[in-house]
């Protein structure tokens, strides 16, 4: 069989479920805001791997929580492997 065409690069799957990360106690205690950046792989059954922290601000608070969350994403399922970036932020609620 003749050899076939590289495929177009694709557009990211949709996001089928959000996972909102669980703000951690002791941030919420000490009243800390921040954001953590994570890289992870869609998967192609629009599950997600492979998380891991690119970035976070204030370091050490965060990260366990934005990684949680993204392990919860779902996308569509595309047949293909994504690499797919994402901040998460976290802001104290208002009251």
């Amino acid at each position: 069989p003749a050899p076939r065409p590289a495929a177009p690069a694709q557009a990211m799957p949709r996001l089928i479920a959000d996972a909102s990360p669980r703000y951690p106690l002791s941030a919420l205690n000490r009243k800390l805001e921040g954001s953590v950046e994570v890289a992870f792989t869609i998967q192609p059954d629009g599950s997600t791997s492979a998380a891991r922290v690119v970035s976070a601000e204030p370091a050490g608070v965060f990260e366990q929580a934005a990684l949680a969350a993204v392990a919860r994403l779902r996308f569509e399922p595309s047949g293909a492997s994504h690499p797919a970036r994402r901040t998460l932020n976290f802001k104290q609620p208002k009251r």
